[in-house]
């Protein structure tokens, strides 16, 4: 019974700071209600006639486990908030608190290859026509999907059983990126202190991991900042989502990716025509492509970019 009972408390204390920590995320990075709002997907036209022909969205691997600028720019705005609270309350839970910190950065920078830990990542813009998001991520001769963010957001509570999709702004600020962090952490030391000390060295290790890799999917360089990144991100640390990875070929290199699968249509308002592809055979194509594939483009718009007109 009192082992039982030992178990019961700290489950409702992972529930707790897990409560807690995801209604602060969603506050913080949603900012603000995605009603009647239009996010944008540039992607090449393979992607887009894969993703229309199977009615799925289409996940990529996340990159930042594999690129080490991302890893050491998070990690440095992670070292100077662990170093504002190494400065404050002296108290043996806050030490603890602290130090369980320290040891949770210390695997997730060295160690995160080895945990298994991956994301899956749908990158979205609310800006429609940029040059750069079009050269970046398009090459400038595709295509940019625009999506009614209140569906396309609204089908991700509809997921399989231990699938998580977070979703919301990057951010590119450095000085509100660590206030971010440091609001976290002080949400789940306020639930932590609540319990017994024991229980909660227990249950910290798990939980700062999931506040670090959630940080560190919506944390980027501000050098970044013209891109008004949204992002769809789908974590996966037990290796869950490994049969469910497919490959796809894009640039000459093989990117692993999930599929989100909608069960119907894609929420589509608008799609945009590259500024390097042949602007009229291109529209003339996409119509007649969203017919057969039932769309109303009567109700779909397509347009054009503008973007050439910067050159």
């Amino acid at each position: 019974m009192e082992r039982g009972g030992v178990m019961a408390a700290q489950l409702k204390l992972e529930d707790e700071l897990e409560r807690q920590f995801q209604n602060e995320l969603d506050k913080q990075f949603r900012k603000t209600y995605e009603s009647g709002q239009t996010l944008y997907h540039y992607t090449s036209l393979q992607s887009l006639m894969g993703m229309m022909e199977t009615n799925n969205l289409w996940m990529s691997k996340g990159n930042f486990l594999n690129d080490s600028s991302e890893l050491i720019y998070f990690a440095n705005v992670l070292k100077t908030v662990i170093g504002k609270m190494q400065r404050q309350k002296e108290t043996e839970l806050w030490k603890l608190f602290v130090d369980e910190l320290e040891a949770a950065m210390g695997h997730f920078l060295e160690q995160i290859e080895e945990s298994g830990f991956e994301v899956y990542i749908f990158s979205m813009s609310h800006t429609q026509d940029s040059l750069a998001l079009w050269y970046n991520y398009a090459k400038g001769e595709g295509y940019n999907l625009g999506f009614y963010a209140e569906d396309l957001l609204g089908k991700l509570t509809g997921l399989q059983e231990g699938r998580r999709a977070i979703h919301g702004f990057v951010e590119y600020d450095r000085k509100e990126q660590e206030l971010l962090l440091m609001n976290f952490l002080i949400g789940t030391f306020k639930v932590a202190k609540n319990h017994d000390i024991q229980k909660v060295k227990a249950a910290l290790p798990e939980h700062f991991f999931t506040i670090i890799s959630s940080c560190a999917i919506f944390f980027k360089d501000p050098a970044f900042k013209s891109e008004e990144e949204y992002r769809i991100a789908l974590m996966d640390k037990s290796g869950e989502l490994q049969p469910a990875v497919r490959f796809r070929a894009q640039n000459g290199v093989i990117i692993p990716y999930i599929a989100l699968d909608f069960n119907g249509q894609l929420p589509l308002s608008h799609i945009t025509i590259g500024p390097k592809n042949n602007i009229d055979i291109a529209k003339r194509g996409m119509e007649h492509y969203l017919k057969s594939k039932g769309y109303d483009i009567e109700q779909l718009t397509i347009s054009k970019s503008v973007a050439a007109l910067r050159y």
